[in-house]
Formats: C-alpha cells, sequence, structure tokens
C-alpha cells in the first residue's frame, strides 16, 4: 500500500511549538497586567481627584466663612468690597495650589455670560485660558448648578473632575442684595495621571517586547538539543529502513529521548537478529530445497536417457525419486507451517484452534505413526492417562508438533520408543512425554536443538524440532528435552488444559 504525501502539512519545528506556548503565556500575563494597571490606576486617579477637590471645597468654606464675618464688623456691602474681599481670601488660601485648581467667576441673574474674577492675567496666561476653557465646558453641561458631588467632563480629550460652590454672603442685618451671583469652580486635570499611566503602558509593552524575545532566545538554546537528539534519532530510523542496524551512539540530552534511543537500539538489535535469521533461513532452505531436487532431476534424467538398462535399477531409481519427493513434500510443508507460526507471533495470522479429546489426539497420532515403526522394525510403546482430558489446540499443527519428535526419536532409537500422555503434578498442564532408548543428546547439539537448521549426525532438514517448539509456544505451551539417566533422549511437550467437556457444557447451560 502506497502512502500518498500531504504537501500542504504544515510542520512546525519543535522550537516554534515551545515559543508559542511561551508567546501566549506572556500575552495572557501581559493583557492580566494591563488591564489591572488601568483598573488600579483609574480608580486611584479618581479617589485622589476627589481627595484635592475635598480639600479646595473645604478651604473654600473656610474663607466662606471668614468673608461673613467681615462683612458684619465693617458693615460694607458694596460689590467692589465683595469682590476684593473673595479676591484677597483666594489669594491667600496658599494650600490650594497643592489641591484643585480654583476659579472665582460673577455671574449676572438669567445669563451665561460670566467675569472671571480669578485667575487673572498677572497670575498666568495659561492658567486663565485653561479656567476659561473649564467655566464654558461646565456652563454649556448644565449651568452653574452647585453640588457636593464631583462631576467629569472632557475638555480637548483631557478628563476634568470638578465642583461648582456658590458663595454665600450675609450680615447680622440680613441679606444684601448684590448685583451679581459668585461661584468657585475647583476642578483638576487628570491629564498628568493619564501621561504618568500611558507611560507605564509604554513600560509594560517594553517589558513585554523584551520578554518574547528573551523568550525567543531561551526556545532556541533550551530545544536546541532537543532539536539535535531528534534529528539523530530521525536519521537512525532511516538507517534501520535502509537495512542498516548499526546503533545510535553519542549523548541524548533528555531522559525521555535517551529511552527512546535505547528501545530503538534493542530494536534494531532484534531486527538485526531477525534479519540476519531471515537470511540463514532462506539459506538453509534453498540448500535443503536443491538436495532433493538435484537427487530427483538426476534419477528423472538417468530413466529418460537410459542409463538404468535394467528393471530393477531402475525400480530403484523411481523408489529414490518417490522418497525424495515424500521427503521434500515434508520439508515443504514444514517451511509453509512455520511460517505461519511467525505470521502469528506478529499479527498478521490468527491460528484457528478448537477443544480437541487429547485420548483421541494421542490415538490419531499413534496410528499416523505406527506404519514408519513397523517399516523400520522398532516399537512404540503407550502409556494414555488422558481420560475427560481437553486441551485448546489446532489439531493439524498439534498432529505436525507431535509426529515430527517421534520421527526424531525413530530415527535415534534402537529399538523402543516410549510415548506416555499425562496431566502434570498440579493439574494446569497435560504433558506428552516421547522418549527413545537411543544415544540420547550430544552436548554440543542440545544447545542448538531447537534451533532452525540445527541437525545431529542423523538428521535431515533440521526444521522439525524447531517447528515442533513453535507450535508449542503459539499454544501457550512448551518443549523441553533432556538425556535418561541410562540412555536415550526425552522430550516433554506441555499443553495448557481445559475445563472438561462436560463442565462447558453446563456452565453454558446455566448461562443460557
Amino acid at each position: 500500500m502506497r502512502i500518498r504525501k500531504n504537501k500542504e502539512a504544515i510542520r512546525i519545528p519543535i522550537a516554534l511549538h515551545f515559543f508559542a506556548s511561551q508567546f501566549i503565556l506572556i500575552m495572557m500575563v501581559l493583557f492580566i497586567i494591563y488591564f489591572y494597571v488601568q483598573s488600579i490606576v483609574a480608580n486611584h486617579i479618581y479617589t485622589e481627584c476627589e481627595t484635592r477637590l475635598d480639600q479646595a471645597v473645604a478651604s473654600c468654606q473656610n474663607f466662606a466663612q471668614a468673608f461673613r464675618l467681615q462683612i458684619d464688623e465693617s458693615g460694607k456691602s458694596t460689590e467692589e468690597n465683595i469682590r476684593a474681599f473673595l479676591l484677597n481670601s483666594i489669594a491667600s488660601a496658599a494650600d490650594l495650589s497643592n489641591s484643585a485648581n480654583i476659579s472665582l467667576i460673577a455671574t449676572e441673574d438669567a445669563t451665561d455670560e460670566y467675569t472671571l474674577l480669578w485667575p487673572n492675567a498677572q497670575y498666568s496666561v495659561s492658567y486663565v485660558n485653561t479656567s476659561k476653557s473649564v467655566i464654558d465646558a461646565v456652563i454649556a453641561s448644565g449651568g452653574m448648578a452647585t453640588t457636593n458631588t464631583t462631576q467629569a467632563l472632557n475638555l480637548n480629550g483631557n478628563l476634568i473632575y470638578y465642583r461648582v460652590i456658590g458663595i454665600e454672603y450675609s450680615s447680622a442685618e440680613g441679606v444684601y442684595e448684590a448685583v451679581s451671583d459668585y461661584y468657585i469652580i475647583a476642578y483638576v486635570n487628570t491629564t498628568t495621571y493619564y501621561k504618568f499611566m500611558t507611560a507605564m503602558t509604554l513600560a509594560i509593552i517594553q517589558a513585554g517586547l523584551i520578554a518574547l524575545l528573551a523568550a525567543a532566545l531561551m526556545s532556541f538554546f533550551v530545544t536546541y538539543p532537543l532539536l539535535f537528539s531528534t534529528r539523530k534519532l530521525v536519521k537512525f530510523a532511516g538507517r534501520i529502513a535502509k537495512s542498516d542496524f548499526s546503533p545510535v551512539r553519542g549523548h541524548i540530552v533528555s531522559k525521555e529521548l535517551s529511552e527512546l534511543a535505547d528501545t530503538m537500539n534493542n530494536m534494531a538489535s532484534k531486527l538485526n537478529e531477525a534479519d540476519l535469521e531471515q537470511k540463514t533461513f532462506f539459506q538453509n532452505a534453498s540448500h535443503e530445497l536443491r538436495t532433493p531436487l538435484m537427487s530427483i532431476q538426476g534419477y528423472a534424467e538417468g530413466i529418460k536417457f537410459g542409463v538404468f538398462e535394467d528393471e530393477v535399477a531402475k525400480n530403484d531409481a523411481i523408489d529414490v525419486i518417490i522418497a525424495e519427493t515424500g521427503r521434500l513434500s515434508n520439508l515443504v510443508e514444514n517451511l509453509l507451517s512455520i511460517s505461519k507460526m511467525d505470521m502469528s507471533r506478529s499479527g498478521g495470522y490468527e491460528v484457528k484452534k478448537q477443544n480437541i479429546d487429547a485420548t483421541k489426539l494421542c490415538e490419531t497420532v499413534i496410528d499416523r505413526v505406527r506404519g514408519n515403526f513397523i517399516h523400520n522394525d522398532k516399537s512404540i510403546i503407550n502409556k494414555i492417562h488422558a481420560d475427560g482430558l481437553y486441551i485448546n489446540v489446532n489439531e493439524n499443527d498439534m498432529l505436525r508438533c507431535l509426529e515430527n519428535i517421534f520421527s526424531n526419536c525413530l530415527r535415534y532409537c534402537n529399538k523402543v520408543v516410549t510415548f506416555e500422555c499425562k496431566p502434570d503434578l498440579l493439574g494446569k498442564y497435560l504433558n506428552f512425554i516421547i522418549s527413545d532408548d537411543g544415544p540420547g543428546i550430544s552436548p554440543e547439539v542440545q544447545e542448538h536443538l531447537f534451533e532452525r537448521f540445527s541437525k545431529g549426525n542423523d538428521g535431515k532438514h533440521g526444521i522439525g524440532l524447531a517447528l515442533a517448539m513453535a507450535i508449542a509456544e503459539e499454544h501457550g505451551g512448551s518443549i523441553k528435552a533432556k538425556n535418561l539417566p541410562k540412555s536415550g533422549a526425552c522430550f516433554t511437550v506441555s499443553i495448557p488444559l481445559i475445563k472438561p467437556k462436560e463442565s462447558l457444557s453446563k456452565i453454558n447451560k446455566e448461562d443460557r
């Protein structure tokens, strides 16, 4: 199956992943700080302006009280005296410069026209212009209504907090009639505060940019070792794909990648062993297949070209061809079976299993091998103790497993092969015990007895016992081989037992 590469797929480097997470974190922190600063500073500005206005109002109320006492003592109530006293009181209130800005105006009844008494041009021209702008905005927003609450207005983009204070004057003899009404407007321009807040915002932005630059540099330096190790592992995987199983070397920076490298090295070692085993298998299989084929070809050509003149020689040649054909057929079946076991271990094939009566299985395998024993003038002794015992196996595979062991024992025995079937002491496994009275297994062969194409002195193709081991392991069992105390070899095939068929039937009925 071909894998189509998606050319439009975007692959993001690990450094960019790391930087992206830091970028998001930094931006979140900056936004949180920005909104908190905005909220805290705005609230602080309002509180500070409120305090300054309170101080200004208190000061104005103090000299308003003094103004009434002065009127009472002098007995004068002319308009000039009133204005002169108000201006003198404002000028002498030195603490006003530290609180709010003060403007004193005189207005005529039922008109929006006013006369700015304080500040005057001699004090400060810019102050006068600002005061006029504030007074015009206050009159435009609702007139000169006195209130004890702080009001706000926007003057050319600047936020102004203000209060309007009405001036009352009287004497002990009654209220004096004056031509004009007098108001004091206390206001605070927040421009300076908001400039400070803007400076703080710029400082936060600058800090954020510096943090992002530091994050980018840190992302590069932190992820570079990871990137280096990852590329090394990628190249290693590419070498494995090209059947180069040499292990990866060098330092791997992180624990996880180091564990991955160790796992990949182990995998490469296993693949190398499997590759060598596969190559050896094919070489040995080719050799084993070539030998009977050459024999068959030679005798067949001899018959064709009249090399064998008499009938006896021809019949002997035909017997050799038949024997080699049987050997070749048996070898091919064994190769197919062991290949099937390999596929089953890798998950590419599922061996079908069923519950088999152990006694019937033993009888079947005895019937199959009895002919060979009779032909070789040897005997088989049976000791079957498996009544009512069942195993979950593939019958054909299990028969082939036992037949291969019988074939091996028959080849090396002197006269007798003993076959015993019984459960183990714990009752978990069923043991098939096949032993002979031959010379036993030589030490140099015993270490490699179940390896593929490992043969003894009289071995055939060296695949039978390897296949028997593969079949036993496929069914959750095992094979053990040993030499008997006196003489001969003994093979024990252990297969897990299952519950008797009758018990399984009862359980099924109860479940229904």
